[in-house]
């Protein structure tokens, strides 16, 4: 697809089986999401570690999900902006009370298997943006 326009329908299931990923706790379950929407090659980055390849993106959700709490879900917080093989869309992790935990904004690009190829993901506690910056 690197080649071609991805459309917003292809877009939007990407996002929401890579989303729903960061939710599974099942990690049969998780697996099967992510083989459907990352490719075997991806990259995933953020300001606090870079990930590569299927396995990796695995073990890295399995650990974010130990450190935060067991019922919570990542849940889109915007339209999707599609540009050519490129997409980005902003989410929110919420708790069973509907309290936002985190927050986050990523960028991805869509590879010529139809697959996640990177994605560079932005995330940080909303309070923080109420405090000054130094």
């Amino acid at each position: 697809m690197a080649e071609e326009a991805v459309t917003a329908v292809v877009a939007e299931e990407l996002v929401s089986t890579y989303l729903e990923a960061w939710t599974e706790r099942r990690a049969a379950a998780r697996r099967r999401l992510l083989e459907r929407c990352w490719g075997d090659d991806a990259n995933f980055s953020s300001w606090t570690t870079n990930v590569h390849g299927l396995d990796a993106m695995d073990a890295h959700i399995a650990a974010a999900q130990r450190q935060q709490p067991r019922l919570c879900r990542r849940l889109p917080t915007c339209d999707l902006h599609v540009s050519g093989d490129k997409v980005s869309f902003t989410w929110s992790l919420v708790d069973q009370g509907g309290v936002v935990l985190v927050e986050g904004s990523d960028w991805a690009e869509i590879g010529a298997g139809g697959q996640l190829a990177r994605v560079t993901s932005f995330a940080g506690r909303p309070e923080a943006a109420d405090k000054p910056v130094s």
